[in-house]
């Protein structure tokens, strides 16, 4: 199962955004406590467009989820949330949940010729 999602940082941000996001470690370490088997990060102006791999039939553990048992994730979410056109507050009940749903892009096809 693929899981996408892009956004794009708030204008004089971008280099700030790339900064925060573009560490491969940090990635595979999500990438291992959510459930996926592979985490892609494309950069590239200031958008961010992020593919996640999760095994068929898994259930993925948010990023708010996570944030909730890992002070390295939440740091991560409360310096990324004001950075980000429409982003989130993470302090503010509901608003990383309705961010997730904002900018998660549905698979259109998978296929492998």
């Amino acid at each position: 199962m693929l899981v996408c999602f892009t956004f794009e940082a708030k204008p004089g941000k971008e280099a700030e955004l790339e900064r925060l996001l573009n560490n491969a470690d940090a990635g595979r370490a999500v990438a291992r406590a959510m459930g996926a088997t592979r985490n892609s990060l494309f950069l590239k102006g200031g958008r961010m467009v992020r593919i996640f791999e999760f095994p068929e039939g898994a259930s993925p553990v948010s990023l708010g989820e996570l944030a909730k048992h890992d002070k390295k994730v939440e740091q991560l979410l409360r310096s990324l949330g004001p950075l980000i056109k429409d982003g989130f507050d993470y302090d503010a009940p509901g608003s990383l949940d309705a961010f997730n749903k904002r900018v998660a892009l549905p698979v259109a096809y998978d296929v492998r010729p």
